[in-house]
């Protein structure tokens, strides 16, 4: 639920503005100053008076305020910093009804990439040029005019930006009118539809815009830096071709009058779904497809369909406040993967959704996980849900129910929840009401047995003893040890279950049930097409038969095998040596996400191995890998993406895990050509294996590719293949450039992550954050933080796990404090792990 506006005694929340006054509009002008890092401004906001008052509460952070006027007349107003509010205080009682507030101010274009903020790119001439640009997203919107920055209190926006000649500009709206005036023009867009203070945009400085598409009468273009308009095709061809899928899927027109894509070269997020004014990093924008590989462009094209998903289900209509984030995440996480899976059905993005998923599994089944809603009141709360429980674990479970209702229904049942609450806000009940209200499904029931209570379900499948039925009991999943309350959970379990050719779905609402089969001696496949969010414990009959059929499994239903098995052996109930036995047996395995989780797995058990075992470990791995890519041979011309990314995965297994000299030489000729010239797959492959057994030369090569790049791609390539290096002298060189002014503050946090995460080099680089941690905090994003050492649940040495905490214990992140504790209890588990099974893998390796 979210919090009450003041508390019972009267005194306000710290974190929600009173009730009582709401704005209606917003008439704002700014007036940025790019070379001074500054800008003025002025607000005019129309209000709603609902309860006497006389004083007016709203929000400004960093703002110095010169004056307030509530219906013309000039009124006292105090600052509290510390809460970000700005009282306002008329000499007369304001009745019901309506009411005026003027407010002059002036703010800074800070560089923390939050709120009205600076961003910086080099121009052909070598000259550094300045951006001005927003991120309101969640509670920055009071860093560039006071307003009411809640997402309950919508209202109608329009802008006025005044900027200096030989600038451009946009925001959410189109441009209705300019004015030109001593060296500046002023820019006016039109109104904006009723929206959340949080979805405010605009971007000003020397941009280029490419031509517009027209998408159902609606127009659309890519907004970039000079230079780069040869990057915008594919983006713009994703955009125009969801914009219409949504418009179909939805049943709705799209709730603007334009879609700018606007690619910026600082932002601390992926994206942001301002409405009619999304921003991007450059990378998940701009691309060129004949230097880049199938998943750099699924990055691109999932991030744009993530975005304009977002102007319905978020945009018109919103969560009422910021604990209903997480279904806003989720339901256009959900909506990336259809609409990227009917743009591209040959990318099989719903297979490839099986790994981002297991991601979130990992996350929930920790005892520090959460439940998928929770209470929301600071903006550190909120900060805290952007995670992969919201964006991934909530995905899958809509992906579930979707699975589980047939997708008809469960589309009709989003298209009535948006027509009934467009341009309102709304609780997560609201939406499973609408679907159940459709289908005739008890979906509340279902969904509030997931959202509400941590962790997930492992089912337990065993034949009857007289063969004739299999039953199936839940528990939670937990990498470590069951909680004492672990045996009251339940969940309203959709379990498809195929024997044979026949297929039975059944809500498992209890401990256990019996599902008769169709055929006893046939195989039998619980979690059928792969898209619960629960793992599968076989008996060893059941196991046997899944495993001599192999080839009667979908891909998806192959990786949750192979993906169950790795957890199993993380908690402990497989040992590493009967993993590695059991992924022996995937060497005729031919799908790429299926090498996927086998990669994943044999990385994990590579963690386990010291230096006397190794060269047994990487012979397995040879004799695994090197079937399958001399199968796939040289790459051809007719291949499929898929095809082409699998060739590239087994390349870099081979060379990295596998210390294939072969392969490591065959790597260092790729490289040795022209970029354009090799299979852009072979290409990064190479760059990792290069890297992994590179020396000085090798580093300065790939430091100076990311300076010269000649796309977003091939600079975060090499950037981050830096990390890759077997030498402490290497990584620490990596680490201090990532500190320099070469690196930006968006990327270079993930640089000192991947340095981390260096099997032998790791604790290093460790040392090296914790000797700078004061200075990656003052200049690196705040969000991107905890996202820097979550890497650190590698370094499993108990003197590392010990190491940490006390650090951690002087050093907290108080906008991340449970995904901390989730770092930190997955090291723990790792540590464990190694204890457990290191010394056993390694005596089996080598005896």
């Amino acid at each position: 639920m979210a919090a009450s506006p003041s508390s019972p005694g009267g005194e306000l929340d710290p974190y929600r503005l009173p009730a009582g006054v709401s704005p209606s509009r917003y008439d704002v002008r700014l007036t940025p100053m790019l070379d001074e890092a500054t800008f003025s401004g002025a607000v005019t906001v129309q209000l709603d008076v609902e309860v006497p008052t006389t004083t007016l509460v709203l929000n400004a952070a960093e703002l110095e305020i010169s004056l307030c006027l509530v219906n013309g007349a000039q009124a006292d107003f105090t600052i509290d910093a510390e809460t970000d509010r700005l009282f306002v205080h008329t000499a007369n009682e304001l009745p019901t009804g309506t009411a005026t507030l003027a407010v002059e101010f002036t703010g800074i274009l800070n560089d923390k990439l939050r709120g009205f903020y600076r961003s910086t790119y080099t121009d052909a001439d070598g000259t550094e040029q300045v951006i001005a640009t927003t991120q309101m997203q969640s509670t920055d919107c009071r860093r560039a005019f006071p307003c009411w920055d809640e997402p309950e209190y919508k209202a109608v926006f329009g802008l006025t930006l005044n900027i200096a000649d030989g600038l451009q500009a946009i925001s959410n709206g189109p441009e209705v009118g300019r004015t030109a005036s001593d060296g500046r023009t002023a820019i006016r867009f039109a109104d904006t539809m009723i929206m959340s203070t949080y979805l405010v945009a605009f971007v000003v400085g020397r941009l280029e815009m490419s031509d517009s598409v027209d998408v159902n009468g609606s127009p659309m273009r890519l907004v970039h830096v000079p230079g780069k308009g040869h990057l915008t095709d594919f983006g713009m061809d994703v955009g125009a071709f969801c914009l219409r899928w949504f418009e179909e899927y939805y049943g709705i027109p799209y709730p603007s009058d334009k879609v700018d894509l606007a690619a910026l070269p600082d932002f601390a997020a992926g994206a942001m779904e301002n409405l009619g004014c999304i921003t991007f990093r450059e990378s998940l924008l701009l691309v060129d497809p004949a230097t880049s590989t199938q998943n750099e462009q699924q990055l691109v094209a999932d991030v744009v369909a993530h975005e304009l998903a977002h102007m319905w289900f978020g945009d018109l209509v919103t969560m009422r406040w910021w604990n209903g984030i997480w279904l806003n995440e989720a339901f256009a996480t959900f909506m990336e993967i259809a609409a990227c899976d009917a743009y591209r059905p040959d990318w099989e993005r719903w297979t490839s959704f099986g790994l981002e998923r297991s991601v979130a599994f990992d996350v929930d089944a920790l005892e520090n996980t959460r439940s998928v809603e929770y209470e929301v009141r600071s903006p550190a709360d909120c900060e805290g849900m952007f995670d992969v429980l919201t964006y991934q674990k909530g995905g899958a479970l809509l992906r579930m129910l979707e699975q589980y209702l047939g997708e008809d229904r469960f589309r009709e049942g989003v298209s009535h929840y948006l027509r009934v609450h467009s341009y309102k806000n709304t609780e997560t009940n609201d939406l499973w009401d609408a679907i159940e209200a459709t289908s005739g499904e008890p979906v509340r029931r279902i969904m509030d047995s997931w959202i509400w209570q941590p962790g997930f379900p492992l089912i337990n499948a065993t034949l009857t003893a007289d063969g004739s039925g299999v039953e199936l009991t839940q528990q939670r999943f937990r990498l470590g040890e069951l909680p004492d309350d672990a045996a009251d959970q339940m969940w309203v379990v959709p379990v498809h279950v195929r024997n044979g050719t026949t297929t039975t779905t059944v809500l498992l609402d209890s401990v256990s049930i019996v599902v008769p089969l169709a055929d006893p001696a046939a195989s039998v496949v619980i979690n059928a097409g792969g898209h619960g969010f629960f793992r599968v414990s076989y008996d060893h009959t059941l196991r046997g038969r899944l495993t001599a059929d192999l080839g009667e499994m979908s891909t998806l239903e192959r990786y949750s095998l192979v993906d169950d098995a790795w957890a199993a052996t993380v908690a402990g109930s497989i040992t590493a040596p009967d993993l590695l036995q059991f992924l022996e047996g995937f060497s005729a395995e031919r799908e790429h996400a299926v090498w996927q989780a086998v990669v994943i797995a044999l990385n994990g058990l590579g963690r386990l191995v010291g230096d006397e075992a190794r060269p047994a470990f990487e012979s397995k791995v040879r004799d695994l890998v090197q079937p399958a890519l001399a199968e796939l041979g040289e790459p051809q011309a007719d291949q499929s993406d898929l095809t082409a990314k699998l060739r590239g995965l087994l390349l870099n297994t081979a060379g990295v895990l596998g210390n294939d000299e072969f392969v490591i030489g065959l790597c260092r000729d790729l490289l040795a050509q022209p970029v354009d010239q090799v299979d852009p797959e072979l290409v990064a492959a190479a760059t990792s294996v290069v890297a992994a057994h590179g020396g000085a030369e090798d580093f300065e090569r790939l430091q100076n590719g990311f300076l010269t790049a000649s796309t977003p791609q091939e600079q975060l390539r090499q950037l981050y293949a830096l990390a890759d290096f077997d030498d402490e002298v290497l990584i620490l060189r990596a680490c201090e450039f990532a500190l320099g002014r070469k690196v930006k503050t968006q990327n270079a946090p993930f640089l000192l992550r991947l340095a981390m995460a260096n099997r032998r080099h790791g604790p290093a680089a460790w040392k090296f954050v914790k000797e700078h941690w004061d200075q990656a905090n003052a200049e690196f994003p705040t969000n991107t933080i905890v996202r820097m050492v979550d890497s650190i649940k590698q370094l499993a040495a108990p003197e590392l796990v010990a190491d940490a905490a006390a650090f951690f214990a002087e050093h907290p992140i108080p906008q991340a404090t449970k995904t901390l504790d989730q770092i930190l209890e997955r090291q723990r588990i790792n540590a464990a792990f190694l204890a457990r099974d290191g010394v056993v893998l390694g005596r089996s390796l080598t005896s």
